[in-house]
Order: C-alpha cells, then structure tokens, then sequence
C-alpha cells in the first residue's frame, strides 16, 4: 500500500478531487508555529484547512519542532505535510465521522538542524501569525545564551530570537509586528508569554528600542482551546489504511466538538475569519468560559479517575456505560457544580450537555490513568474552589467531590516508588502516579504510618498541609470526619459499592 504525499494522491481513488486541488494549490507561509503534535494538527491547522478550503484565508503553516529529539518534523517531510484527521463523536444526539486530508502545513522545520532557516522565517514578508502549543512546562523561563548560531532549547527564547531578527530585518518598523496566539493550557498564557520574552531579551541586554516593538506592536493574545484529541489510532490504524487506501503515519483522530475563545487587542476577525468560516470560536474575554470549562469539564475529569479505576474501568467511556459510575458523574455535575456557578444558566446548562455527550463518546479512548497525571495540583486547581462555593452556599461539604477525594487517597497508595514516580496496583493491575514530589512524598508517609497512628489522624495531616492544597481543609465542616468515612467505604465494599452508597445519600438528602 503506497504512503500518502504529493506524488501519490493521483493514484489514490478515496482522495476526492477538490482535496486534490487544495493540495496542489500554492499558498503563501503566514503562520510559524511551535510544535507539531496531534492536538495543533487537528485544532489549529485543522481550523486553517477549512478557512483554505473556503478561500477566507489562503495561506500555511511553518510547523516547528520543539525539542532536539522530536519525530514528527520527518514524517511530515516524508508526506509533504500531508495527514489525515479523523473526526469521530456523538453531536446533538447523533454520531458524526469526518475524514479528509489536510494540507494546511507547507512543511515542517528543525532549528535544531537549520537555525538559519528559522531566522529566515521572520524576514518573510508573508509571516503574520505565530501559534504554539509546547505544554504548560513550554511556558517557563530557562536562563540561555543568545543564540547566535544555534537554537535554544526554551520555546519563549526561540520566540524572542524570531522577533528579535524580525525587528533588525525590518528596521523596527511598527506595521512588521506578529499577532502570538498561544495554545497552552495555562491561565493568561499571552500575558505570561510576553513576559517570558521580555525577560529574555533583559538577559540578552537587547536595545530597549526591540523592548519597546515587542511591547508596543505585537499582539500577544490570551487563549482558552478545548477539543479531546487521543491522537494516532494504534489500536486500529490498520484498519483505517484499509479504509483510506493509503498509509499514514500521522492521521490523528479527535472528536467533532471545539472551542477556541481569543482574547486579543485589536480586531483580528477579519484576518483571521473563524468565524465567517463557521467555526466555534469566540472574540472575547477568556476568563467566563475558562471558569466554565474548568468547572463543568475538568474538575469531573479530575473527580472521576480514581473513582472509575478504583471501579475496574479504564476510560471515561466506559465510566459513562457503567450505570452507578455514570449516575456519580450526573451528580457531581448537575447536584454539586452547576448550581454554584455564576454563569448564565441557560449557557451552563448547554455546556454541560456538550460535555456529557462528549464523555459518552464511543471513539475516544481516554484514559483515566492519564487523567490521573498530577492529580492533587489538577483537584487543587479545579475542584477545590467548587467545592468551597458548595460548602459557603449549603454548610456542608459536597459529598461527590469528598468521595474523589477520598478515593485519590486510594489510588495513591504506592506498591513500589522509584525516581519521580510510584507505582499502584489494583487486583493485580500496576498503574503510573506521577506529581509533585511533595504530593507524591505526603501520600508516601501516609500509607507507611498506616499501623503507626489513627486513620483519622493520618487523614488530618494531609488535608492540613497547606503547601498541597492551599488551605487547610481541616477547617471546613466535617471534612476530616467525612474523608475518613468514604475512605472506609472504599477499603471495606470496595470503590463502586462505596458510591452506591453515597449516590443513596444524596437521595436522602432531597426527600
């Protein structure tokens, strides 16, 4: 079976004729961006390719690699920036399935290996747009040497050497600045990415007039991006080559829902034509919907993976088929978040559809043991807050979210620790926990002080501790007496009876 590119989409009978024009077209490079994973291949340049395919924007994307040891950039190179998305889910009640070819990367690019090539990039007069996704640890600060030959490993001093040689190849000139549209999920990501430039270019002693352009004529854009993307179907891939007729080793499967809210200092639609293009984006202030998403998608990630796997399930689809699990979802959302939120019911409401029928998707495999990753910062983060706003509004302590809690006690327990992680087991099955050492260090001590203290006291220690979770938890009502009791639940019925039991509970409470 021959592999898909440039030269062989005549040959292949499943590619329709207008994808075949789109690939042919020859469209200028407006767009660096800084990686070239799944989730920017099916949200960003999955968004550009259906702008190109309507004609609103006419133009590619320049996809960089972000560290020295990256495989995608080849494989693009392989297939002329060609790959396949797959977009698969349940929308309004009905399943949906779109295939089609994308071509919205002209090509991919190695600074590590052309660093001159990169620089080029920024004397393009074509270059407008800048987007990124380097995952939250992409966003930080790392001291480096300006790069006079070769690259930096940081995104933010990639980025800074960009507009550095975009300011010198263009004397400075105000109209020549780039709108930056980051994509990392980390609150005011524009505001914290232009301050990461900023602070490289101190450390480099660059003129104060380039500080000045940076500030004065780039758009550095806060974001909020939400679309469940597993990625690369390993598990059926060869069963999609079958189908499609050719080999691709980058389709990328993803479900049909997105959102894309932009929080930008001039107006770009006209630049950018989501919108027009009909595309689920929003020009607005990112705070209401990052509160909603976190709070009605998040945070019942967060509340359902130990709960699940401690259940014997493996992914949040098979969460929503198992009848006690999904009830304990319906609850947690419907009983104990959405009431508190101050967003406009009707908006909330709607969203929280979305996220039931994206959670009951059959395509998406997604796993509960990476939902698990990091898991007391992300209940810190996304549940905490929710579950002090129930607590001020009813005085008491949501019973949904004290039962997550109570079951992340469980999962953590360690069978074996190693560096930078500890291993659980469940009836046999070993498990990842990876976190904070701190966290990791505090669940440790907990279960090693299993025969040595009271439960109850054990218990105290950790929802005292501060540094973990930002506040003493000790202090609400009766949520040491409430941890303590779940936790017994869970170690005595095991977790699924343990939530029948509290699903009952929250009967009783409304009779």
């Amino acid at each position: 079976m021959q592999g898909l590119n440039k030269s062989t989409i005549q040959d292949i009978e499943q590619i329709e004729d207008v994808q075949r024009d789109l690939i042919k077209k020859e469209l200028p490079e407006r767009i660096v961006q800084f990686g070239e994973g799944n989730f920017l291949r099916l949200f960003i340049d999955w968004m550009i390719q259906q702008l190109n395919k309507q004609g609103l924007f006419n133009g590619r994307v320049v996809a960089i690699q972000p560290t020295p040891h990256g495989k995608v950039v080849p494989k693009l190179d392989v297939q002329d920036g060609l790959y396949t998305t797959i977009l698969q889910g349940i929308q309004d009640g009905e399943e949906k399935q779109e295939i089609e070819i994308n071509s919205a990367i002209s090509r991919g690019l190695n600074p590590y290996e052309d660093w001159k090539g990169f620089l080029d990039l920024a004397e393009s007069d074509d270059i407008e747009f800048v987007f990124s996704n380097t995952t939250e640890a992409g966003l930080t600060y790392r001291e480096e040497e300006f790069p006079d030959h070769t690259s930096p490993l940081s995104f933010p001093a990639k980025l800074t050497a960009l507009l550095y040689r975009r300011f010198t190849s263009k004397s400075g000139n105000p109209n020549a600045g780039l709108v930056i549209i980051p994509c990392e999920l980390v609150e005011e990501n524009g505001k914290l990415l232009r301050s990461l430039v900023l602070r490289a270019a101190e450390d480099w002693e660059l003129p104060e007039a380039f500080v000045s352009w940076v500030n004065d004529h780039n758009n550095f854009c806060d974001t909020l991006v939400d679309r469940i993307v597993p990625g690369y179907p390993r598990d059926t891939a060869a069963e999609w080559e079958q189908q499609l007729g050719y080999q691709d080793m980058l389709m990328s499967v993803g479900e049909p829902f997105h959102l894309f809210v932009i929080e930008t200092e001039e107006e770009l639609e006209d630049r950018l034509p989501f919108q027009k293009g009909g595309l689920h984006v929003k020009w607005s202030d990112v705070k209401p919907y990052r509160d909603l998403k976190v709070s009605v998608l998040n945070a019942p990630h967060t509340m359902i993976f130990s709960v699940g796997y401690l259940s014997g399930l493996s992914t949040v689809y098979e969460v929503m088929e198992d009848s006690v699990a999904a009830e304990f979802v319906d609850r947690a959302i419907y009983q104990e978040i959405l009431p508190n939120l101050s967003a406009d019911k009707k908006e909330k409401e709607s969203f929280a559809v979305s996220v039931i029928e994206r959670f009951q998707n059959p395509f998406v495999k997604h796993q509960l043991t990476d939902l698990g990753l990091n898991a007391v910062y992300k209940y810190r983060t996304r549940v905490l807050p929710l579950l002090n706003s129930y607590t001020v509004s009813n005085g008491e302590v949501p019973p949904a979210m004290c039962f997550s809690l109570a079951a992340l006690f469980h999962y953590y327990k360690p069978d074996s620790v190693h560096e930078g992680h500890f291993l659980g087991k469940i009836d046999g099955k070993e498990y990842k926990v990876r976190d904070d050492q701190e966290a990791m260090d505090v669940f440790i001590d907990f279960w090693n002080k299993d025969d040595q203290i009271t439960l109850k006291e054990r218990v105290n220690r950790v929802l005292e501790n501060e540094k973990l979770w930002g506040q003493d938890l000790t202090r609400l009502p009766d949520m040491t007496a409430t941890i303590v009791k779940f936790f017994e639940e869970i170690r005595e019925k095991g977790a699924k009876k343990a939530v029948e039991t509290i699903l009952n509970l929250q009967v009783e409470n409304q009779k």
